[in-house]
């Protein structure tokens, strides 16, 4: 029975979809980075990065030596020479920043009077009535 690969990782991925930069000898190449751990990197690219190549991961501020582990296609895994700290993993993980939400765009009724509009308690007021009420103003 094939065992999971998650199990066998020695350290957790962050699934992402950031640019990035792998640099070797040969030049270097603008990737996709798809996921990123401690331990290293899995980048797709429109070009074929050598495998077993010493190379500089950069995003960002970042830059992380290590060496093209495999090539499958588009993609690659970069293991990192040294460990990343947890904090440098977060801080390459930016998240992006909450957007401000027009409260009034997504505003529900109060069940209040003073908590609602005068259309919103002509409403509420019709909607409570009795049925044999309804009718009448």
């Amino acid at each position: 029975m094939a065992q999971n690969h998650d199990e066998e990782r020695r350290s957790p991925r962050s699934k992402v979809l950031l640019s990035a930069v792998v640099e070797w000898d040969g030049g270097s190449l603008p990737v996709i980075l798809r996921d990123l751990s401690e331990h290293g990197a899995l980048v797709e690219s429109t070009a074929t990065i050598p495998v077993d190549s010493e190379v500089l991961f950069c995003r960002n501020d970042l830059r992380v030596r290590g060496h093209v582990a495999w090539v499958r296609g588009p993609a690659a895994g970069i293991s990192f020479a040294q460990p990343l700290k947890a904090d440098v993993l977060l801080r390459s993980i930016n998240r992006p920043a909450r957007r401000s939400v027009d409260d009034n765009l997504h505003r529900r009724p109060g069940v209040t009077a003073n908590g609602m509009s005068t259309e919103e308690q002509r409403w509420f007021d019709e909607m409570t009535r009795q049925p044999a009420d309804r009718g009448r103003k």
